[in-house]
């Protein structure tokens, strides 16, 4: 594994004449042990040329396919909250990247990682470190048939990120009830990403709050709200 880097990694890679570069980055963090931490995966061409790249994601953990994280937080491991659930796969494509053109691909850690665990290791006002492994795999085929069925030698693209998390449960709950406000009285265009972050917060106090969503006039906000309350082993 490579060195920590804080705020982002990015690998050099080749295929064929075509060479790329890959990473991870922190989009966003709310710097809070049980708030949200947005990443993102990125890959574009070095030069010229174009390729083509597989991307999935997994219906039934509601979250993007083809990536692996491991996190541990002062050294204890965070597991993953769809750990028991099985992959079922779900919708996937091929997106075309080249020169001028990357491929940038928002990723919401809480999908992956319990971080809602982390308010568990911390007393109120403490902080602690947050160590996260990034994995993807990664192939650019040189056209998009070649691209459905990705080499089995495809390289790894490996980033290790860190953050420093604090806990402050009153911030916490403040940013829930921003996240509900924007979702329940904001304009309806911009409501994706506040129901992503606060669907993926699991610590009961962001539950308490997002549950009441369950009632939004919207059909599909209020199915989502279903989908991802607390249940069974989720």
């Amino acid at each position: 594994m490579a060195d920590v880097e804080q705020n982002g990694g990015t690998r050099n890679l080749t295929f064929g004449e075509a060479r790329a570069r890959a990473g991870f980055r922190v989009a966003a963090a709310s710097g809070l042990a049980g708030g949200p931490i947005e990443l993102e995966f990125f890959a574009e061409i070095v030069g010229g040329g174009m390729r083509y790249l597989f991307v999935t994601a997994d219906r039934a953990r509601y979250r993007p396919g083809d990536f692996s994280f491991a996190a541990t937080f002062d050294a204890k491991p965070l597991s993953d909250p769809f750990a028991d659930v099985p992959d079922l796969g779900g919708p996937a494509g091929v997106v075309e990247i080249a020169a001028g053109r990357p491929w940038h691909q928002p990723l919401v850690l809480n999908q992956f990682v319990r971080l809602e665990d982390t308010l568990d290791l911390l007393a109120p006002g403490a902080s602690g470190r947050l160590v996260i492994d990034c994995r993807r795999l990664l192939w650019l085929a040189a056209d998009e048939d070649a691209a459905l069925a990705p080499a089995t030698d495809a390289p790894l693209v490996e980033v290790r990120l860190a953050l420093e998390l604090r806990r402050d449960d009153a911030q916490l709950a403040a940013l829930v009830e921003r996240f509900v406000a924007e979702v329940r009285d904001g304009p309806p265009e911009q409501r994706e990403r506040p129901l992503k972050l606060l669907l993926s917060l699991r610590a009961p106090l962001a539950v308490e709050r997002w549950r009441t969503l369950v009632d939004h006039p919207d059909p599909v906000v209020a199915g989502r709200v279903r989908q991802s309350l607390p249940s069974g082993g989720r």
